[in-house]
């Protein structure tokens, strides 16, 4: 451990090595000389993930952080002189995680950011981060702080990657992985183009694996996240994952991936990925209407493969994972917006996204199927023409089914991660009693169905689920929303849409509307002082479907990862 002395000073006099009058909040010496006081280090405490009792410990294996729980001992204190910070790290990286359902980087970042010093790279990356993040809820156009400081920290991780045994210590990943995050929300928010190129950067950071028996666990949760980014990122932009991905996937060894329902989810999606890629390659170089029965036949046949894998994925995960039905009217209140009156809930934001991306996974499936079904114009094409075109057509019905209870599920978790939210999201909504979100909670202690839910470990209380379902919902469910959206948007042998039940796809777009209301996102980029429209006001440039579209694309350009 690094002694740093029994001084109570600033962390900017002591890098001065001068006598420091502990004056708050900022020290009369930096005053006097026009310099940024770094603060002070408080005590260090101890930070752990579920129970938050203090505990004493030791050290950390890959054993003891596969559990519901994650020590990292001697970290620095949270109370920052920033309160974009701490605002951040509680309501998107503490309430609403837990190591069952991690991805990896939330539940990795804070224990990792607390053991930093204030001015290294993933504490400026953070910085950059929360006060974006702050200052979309304060509603202001765009955080100047945030920028400057998004620049320290990309000159600070320049510096630190020119060593090279920073390459594999989890703090670099992260602090990589936190500066995509932040060109995400700019993407999003319109003030520039998306780029990847620090996802490239943490994706090439991969095989530099750190040998601390102490930070291996932590190493192998973030590797996961990278590579779930990859997969994400490959399916999004149809092309395959790359290779340094690829040969991680599966791999044993204390580095490999955890072992958790996501984690075993994104290997399936790999081959969702890969099989996406080459189908539309097939169908760009020869055109899927000059394809051979037999060549469709076998793309089929690898598609219900992979889908049989994801039905068994989801019988298998935690029975508290599964959704929970609820009905509008009976189990919740009529002001919370559902469709067919059907509400289903989960344990968390993030297990609900995981299910969506399972159900996402399952209709890129149902649309290579689908489509290699309904380019057979030719019955002649076939062996036995009416046994195989019977065969073809009753497969067309089935799956048509399945892409339409599919594309219903996603629908019935919408209120799950909006309740009866309107109108831009402020801090106040935080503690406003009139903002009702469906849970499990609701549910009497009598009733049945609140069994479904117990666990060894109980969720989160009703404050902090609703707290993290009013900061994390509409992220979550923009995702899924745009990707539906996006499905309808591409021209395809067989339009998607055509596959609704009436009024079903009108009603996706109201509520990928509502979302894109709920956080702020614009109309236009942010040198156009007309950008921040309400979507549904009339006065708004250009038609609904215009608009939706442009929204489509921007939002899935910048939350792809």
């Amino acid at each position: 451990m690094v002694n740093h002395g029994r001084s109570g000073g600033g962390v900017t006099c002591k890098t001065r090595r001068v006598k420091c009058d502990e004056a708050r909040p900022e020290c009369q010496s930096c005053q006097r000389l026009s310099l940024r006081c770094g603060g002070y280090k408080m005590k260090p405490v101890r930070i752990r993930f579920k129970d938050q009792n203090p505990k004493p410990c030791t050290k950390v294996g890959p054993k003891k952080a596969a559990q519901d729980k994650l020590w990292v001992p001697n970290l620095r204190s949270l109370a920052e002189p920033d309160p974009a910070v701490p605002f951040f790290l509680r309501h998107y990286a503490i309430i609403g995680r837990d190591m069952g359902s991690t991805r990896g980087f939330f539940e990795m970042l804070v224990p990792v950011y607390c053991s930093q010093r204030q001015n290294s790279a993933l504490s400026l990356a953070v910085s950059a981060v929360a006060s974006e993040i702050l200052s979309l809820w304060r509603h202001d156009s765009g955080s100047r702080a945030s920028q400057e400081t998004y620049t320290q920290a990309l000159k600070c991780l320049r510096r630190t990657l020119q060593d090279h045994n920073e390459w594999g210590k989890p703090a670099t990943a992260l602090a990589v992985l936190a500066l995509q995050f932040y060109e995400n929300l700019a993407a999003i928010y319109g003030r520039h183009s998306a780029t990847r190129v620090h996802h490239d950067g943490a994706v090439s950071l991969l095989p530099f694996a750190n040998s601390d028996y102490t930070k291996e666990a932590i190493s192998a949760y973030i590797r996961g996240y990278i590579i779930h980014s990859e997969i994400s990122s490959a399916i999004y932009q149809k092309r395959s994952p790359q290779s340094t991905v690829h040969s991680c996937i599966g791999s044993k060894g204390p580095t490999a991936a955890p072992d958790n329902p996501s984690s075993t989810l994104d290997a399936i999606s790999a081959s969702v990925a890969e099989l996406q890629a080459s189908y539309l390659q097939l169908a760009a170089q020869n055109g899927l209407m000059s394809s051979t029965e037999r060549i469709l036949r076998d793309w089929r046949a690898e598609a219900k493969c992979i889908d049989e894998q994801l039905l068994a994925w989801a019988q298998n995960v935690p029975e508290h994972w599964q959704p929970l039905r609820l009905r509008s009217g009976q189990d919740i209140d009529p002001s919370i917006q559902t469709y067919e009156s059907v509400c289903e809930v989960y344990p968390s934001c993030q297990t609900g996204t995981i299910w969506n991306q399972w159900r996402v996974q399952r209709l890129l499936l149902v649309k290579i199927i689908l489509s290699s079904l309904s380019t057979i114009s030719n019955p002649g094409q076939l062996e036995h023409p009416e046994d195989e075109a019977l065969a073809e057509d009753e497969d067309f019905a089935k799956y048509k089914h399945i892409f339409q209870e599919l594309v219903d599920s996603v629908c019935h978790s919408v209120p799950f991660y909006l309740g009866n939210q309107a109108g831009s999201l402020s801090i106040a909504d935080f503690t406003d009693p009139a903002i009702l979100l469906p849970s499990y909670h609701l549910l009497a202690s009598g009733d049945k169905r609140s069994l479904h839910q117990q666990r060894p470990n109980p969720q989160a209380s009703e404050e902090e689920h609703k707290s993290h379902i009013i900061a994390q919902g509409p992220w979550h469910i923009m995702s899924a929303l745009s990707r539906l959206l996006t499905f309808f948007l591409e021209d395809d042998v067989q339009p998607m849409a055509s596959f609704l039940r009436p009024g079903q796809h009108k009603w996706i777009c109201e509520q990928f509307l509502r979302v894109t209301t709920l956080l702020r996102i614009p109309l236009a980029d942010s040198g156009d002082t007309k950008g921040i429209l309400h979507p549904f006001n009339s006065t708004a440039q250009g038609s609904v479907n215009t608009r939706i579209e442009y929204l489509t694309e921007r939002t899935r350009k910048g939350a792809f990862l």
